[in-house]
């Protein structure tokens, strides 16, 4: 199986190039707790604890994945008190679209129910980080809105596989070792071109 992900450079170009602070927080949140596209849009005021030194954020994953709590680092961490000072009271979803349905419905994905209409949608997010990565350089066919999970696992990879299951919060390691296959689909491409002509 192979796992699209961007280069440790093209996520921080990606990152880099992004001017508005809603799109920064969505897809630095989505990189750095290695979030689904669903995960990140329906993020809400009630998923950030803020304490007096330290944020934490608490998420109930998609597709059978546990709730995972993260800390999240200090620049983030400013990022999303700044965010929710500036926010509407009234507001619950962190990431309101630009064309909000007068009528929210509520669709079940994955066993969870969201307001649809209530957050960013699906599409107006790839649209979003689409037009990131084209500003960046980065080709679309390479990257999607899901290569943000991809790579934050990937980042965890050095510190080992339990530590990629426990932050990315699969139920089975079974399904974290899939980035161990990236890394030597990578390898094998790496020996090829190290040692070709050296038979």
């Amino acid at each position: 199986m192979r796992i699209k992900y961007l280069k440790h450079n093209e996520i921080q170009r990606l990152l880099n190039v992004i001017d508005s602070r809603r799109d920064h927080l969505m897809l630095t949140l989505g990189y750095q707790l290695g979030l689904r596209a669903w995960e990140i849009i329906s993020l809400q005021r009630r998923n950030f604890d803020l304490l007096p030194d330290k944020v934490i954020c608490v998420v109930q994953r998609l597709k059978g994945s546990k709730e995972t709590t993260d800390e999240l680092l200090p620049d983030t961490s400013i990022l999303v008190r700044e965010y929710l000072a500036a926010m509407p009271v009234a507001d619950e979803y962190l990431f309101k679209g630009n064309r909000l349905s007068s009528v929210p419905r509520t669709i079940k994905r994955n066993g969870h129910a969201y307001e649809v209409g209530a957050h960013l949608s699906y599409k107006a997010f790839w649209e979003l980080f689409r037009k990131y990565c084209r500003i960046a350089g980065i080709s679309t066919k390479q990257a999607s809105p899901h290569s943000l999970k991809h790579n934050s696992a990937m980042a965890m990879l050095p510190y080992g596989i339990k530590m990629v299951q426990e932050h990315l919060g699969h139920v089975s390691g079974a399904s974290s070792m899939v980035y161990l296959n990236v890394t030597d689909e990578e390898l094998n491409a790496a020996r090829h071109r190290a040692f070709a002509g050296a038979q």
